[in-house]
């Protein structure tokens, strides 16, 4: 992901340089930009009212300077996308597209946010799909409607917490809504299987826990999107924003249930390539039938103090103090011959935390740093059988 990224890459310091040489080695390189990049002096809209914990932008030459860097492939879809209202994300659309980026996840209807990206490479095209899960209310595109045009917006995949309980604790909820009156729901009858308290929905099951009611028409689109792009290019990227875990834990690593269902047969469909970001800290690795899913790589870019305060929900603004974690991340290389995966490589990073002008930029890790990384994407990797070795402070699967 490329974090909060403020200052320019006029020069790339020695300590960055390893990383950068990483990228400029690539065909093809992608990255999820969670941010807006337009000129702020000459910019006529507004910060939106509802934005996905922050304003964060990028300055026009970082990203000509990352582009000039290698990466070519940019997901724009993800709970930052609409930060700046829709004006801001179609600025941020053209500038990244003059830039010379190819780009998906957002466009100025839903069939164009839906749309695949297609990069033509000296060794074949190279398409991505974004989508993302975890969004503002405001974000998703639209079709025309009641006479009005396509809305500009995001690539939805609109999912809905659902907070699994017993019958007893049903029973308490019921009588809780009833005593409330009428929210835009049904009031519950004597026996509710699934009420509504405060828009949060509440079903009855066997196994209390946390689910997610998934629509099946985005769900749909996705994967014929990923279809479109396979018939078009012969390696598909899919890539998704999602925040959302099997707990509802932020930190957990336990991927929310309706992910690895959707990874599965979106390579059934044709990805190449799956690749989740939201989680700000590393994740585990999946291979399913030969196709690698990244469950979470962690930051590139991420401009920000150890404390920080935030836009919240009520009228104040919160401090938070974020984990330590959140530093440490890595960079995969994917391998190809004759177009089938060979190896992947993931390299451990350590992000600048420091005031000055390499706050927010990745170096590799070595030693003591690197071996902690890579044995927690192992142990993360462990769920999904994947085989990983660890050789000179690098991650290594070559077992597909």
């Amino acid at each position: 992901m490329l974090g909060p990224y403020r200052t320019s890459l006029d020069k790339i310091p020695p300590a960055f340089a390893q990383v950068a040489a990483l990228i400029q080695q690539s065909d093809a390189a992608f990255a999820n930009q969670e941010g807006s990049s337009f000129d702020l002096s000459s910019f006529k809209g507004a910060t939106a009212a509802e934005n996905g914990g922050g304003y964060p932008i990028h300055t026009l030459d970082t990203m000509r300077n990352l582009h000039a860097m290698g990466i070519n492939l940019l997901s724009r879809a993800n709970n930052h996308s609409t930060d700046w209202g829709l004006e801001g994300l179609t600025a941020t659309d053209v500038a990244v597209n003059a830039i010379g980026f190819t780009h998906a996840g957002t466009g100025q209807s839903l069939d164009a946010a839906r749309a695949p990206g297609i990069l033509n490479t000296s060794k074949g095209a190279v398409a991505l799909v974004a989508t993302a899960s975890t969004f503002p209310g405001m974000s998703p595109a639209g079709d025309p409607d009641r006479g009005a045009g396509a809305r500009p917006g995001l690539n939805p995949l609109h999912v809905e917490p659902v907070t699994l309980v017993t019958t007893d604790e049903m029973q308490a909820l019921g009588k809780i809504v009833v005593r409330g009156g009428y929210q835009g729901y049904d009031l519950p009858g004597a026996t509710p299987k699934e009420v509504h308290l405060n828009e949060k929905l509440f079903r009855v099951s066997a196994t209390p826990g946390l689910t997610f009611d998934v629509s099946d028409k985005d769900r749909a689109a996705l994967l014929a999107s990923v279809s479109t792009a396979r018939a078009r290019a012969g390696l598909v990227l899919f890539s998704i924003h999602a925040h959302e875990t099997r707990s509802g834990g932020y930190e957990d690593s336990d991927p929310a249930e309706f992910l690895p269902t959707l990874f599965h047969d979106a390579i059934d469909k044709g990805a190449s390539v799956v690749l989740r970001h939201g989680p700000h800290a590393i994740q585990g690795i999946e291979i399913y039938k030969g196709t690698p899913i990244f469950y979470g790589l962690g930051h590139l870019f991420f401009e920000l103090p150890k404390t920080i305060t935030i836009a919240s929900e009520g009228p104040h603004k919160q401090t938070v103090t974020l984990p330590e974690k959140w530093w440490e991340a890595t960079a995969a290389t994917l391998h190809y011959k004759q177009g089938k995966l060979q190896q992947i490589r993931i390299y451990p990073l350590i992000i600048n935390d420091r005031d000055g002008p390499e706050q927010g930029l990745p170096t590799l890790a070595k030693g003591v740093q690197a071996q902690a990384i890579l044995k927690r994407i192992q142990e993360r990797s462990q769920p999904y059988h994947t085989q990983i070795r660890i050789s000179d402070d690098i991650a290594i699967i070559d077992q597909f």
